[in-house]
């Protein structure tokens, strides 16, 4: 019987080859591809923050033209009665100054909107009235700071009131000195030596006749109108102060050495009121020249600045500081739709769409300067999201991915919005937001195999 002869023995089966050393090679070589492109276009941007710094200084020296047609900002020093004397040398002049016992103040500001172009600024007229007393110092207190024997000018005493700028003043504007009617006048009308007199100032001459008893009280009231730009302050130089200030203004922020008592701010207006008293303050006290500096440090300061409700310029700087997240973003989802979903996308491509995002930042200042920010913002993120939703479907051909970066997108755009409104926590909501997004990439990555090959 023949035996048949033995079949050949079967080729051995091999294991699952890996994905070759050569796929391997490019998947890294457009990953390094990806973020060069990525630096190249963050690096692209900084001309549109050039730019954008360019609108802000612009901003600010269209104010700096207002504060000097209009007005500076305001800040009013507190009356004081100041009396020429000559000390007992026969040599030494000088004035007395003396503070008021007792201030009552209230300021009404009228604030607009003045522009130039495209720009702005906020101006305001201060309709200011101070009601007061002032106390006779006694005649040792007088001695010590003139001499024995030195001579006091009563009869020219006048009523100094120091201001940053006299634009604003009415006809109307008047001093009222124990009943006695007195209107202002600038400062070289009415003190003798006029080397005394520099800056704004207003003066009053109120009748005083003789040198008035100890602690005798001297009763005034005062109406000025003033004009300032963006902040209005009052320096307090009096025992027992209270200043109230009020605006048709829903944002201010409150200024000086202490806070307001008990401020009421509605969505139309605000009032103010401040309760002060300083007993550290001598009120007399003798100096070489008549005018004071304007702000000496050791006063008490209430003041307000009028915030503009949405800061146009300040918004823009903060949203184009952000402008990397959306190329950032882009360049991500472009990345797991090649690693995920198998589409195919060229470096070409990665490059246009971190473009459109580049531009969001360049949009937003074009339409937030004749529209405000908040329209700006939103027709520049609709321009954007259209524009590369668009060009995300020409490259994928697939309605899922489009869906998915357009979702994205617009997500970050409302997000980024909603961030910028934060003031206190926007620190805080951004930086959980990242570890989110950062999380999630993680976990969506996970299907993917980082040495060539997918789970």
């Amino acid at each position: 019987m023949t035996v048949p002869p033995a079949p050949p023995p079967a080729p051995p089966v091999a294991p699952p080859a890996a994905s070759p050393p050569a796929s391997r090679g490019r998947r890294s070589t457009k990953l390094l591809q990806v973020v060069l492109l990525l630096v190249a276009t963050l690096i692209a941007g900084l001309p549109v923050s050039l730019i954008i710094g360019e609108r802000t200084e612009r901003q600010a020296e269209m104010q700096e033209e207002l504060m000097r047609s209009w007005s500076p900002e305001q800040t009013v020093q507190t009356p004081l009665l100041a009396v020429p004397y000559l000390a007992a040398d026969g040599k030494t002049r000088g004035y007395l100054k003396i503070a008021p016992a007792t201030l009552a103040t209230q300021a009404t500001l009228t604030p607009e909107r003045k522009k130039r172009g495209l720009f702005s600024a906020t101006v305001y007229t201060a309709s200011l009235e101070m009601t007061g007393t002032f106390a006779a110092p006694s005649a040792t207190s007088l001695e010590k700071l003139v001499g024995r024997g030195g001579s006091i000018a009563w009869e020219d005493g006048i009523v100094l009131l120091q201001v940053s700028g006299l634009a604003g003043m009415t006809a109307e504007d008047h001093m009222v000195w124990n009943g006695e009617s007195i209107p202002w006048r600038g400062c070289q009308e009415v003190v003798a030596r006029t080397e005394d007199c520099w800056g704004a100032s207003l003066t009053a001459r109120p009748t005083i006749r003789a040198a008035p008893a100890a602690n005798a009280e001297m009763k005034f009231q005062a109406t000025v109108t003033l004009r300032g730009t963006g902040a209005f302050r009052q320096l307090l130089d009096s025992r027992q102060a209270t200043a109230v200030i009020r605006a048709p203004w829903p944002t201010p922020s409150f200024v000086g050495t202490a806070l307001p008592s008990d401020p009421t701010v509605t969505a139309d207006a605000f009032e103010a009121r401040w309760n002060l008293s300083d007993y550290s303050r001598p009120p007399l006290r003798s100096d070489a020249t008549l005018m004071d500096s304007l702000e000496p440090q050791y006063l008490a300061t209430a003041g307000v600045e009028l915030l503009e409700a949405v800061p146009t310029y300040r918004m823009i700087n903060r949203a184009s500081k952000y402008a990397s997240l959306f190329v950032v973003l882009s360049f991500t989802v472009y990345a797991l739709f090649e690693l995920l979903a198998g589409v195919r996308i060229h470096i070409v491509q990665y490059g246009l769409v971190g473009l459109s995002m580049t531009l969001f930042a360049l949009l937003l200042v074009s339409f937030a300067e004749p529209l405000g920010y908040v329209a700006g913002y939103w027709i520049s993120a609709a321009l954007v999201l259209v524009q590369a939703t668009a060009y995300t479907w020409a490259v994928t051909r697939r309605i899922g991915p489009t869906l998915v970066f357009a979702t994205a997108l617009a997500s970050l755009f409302g997000f980024l919005h909603l961030l910028l409104g934060l003031e206190n926590y926007s620190l805080l909501v951004g930086t959980i937001a990242l570890f989110l997004v950062l999380s999630a990439i993680m976990a969506v990555t996970q299907r993917v195999d980082w040495q060539g090959e997918e789970a």
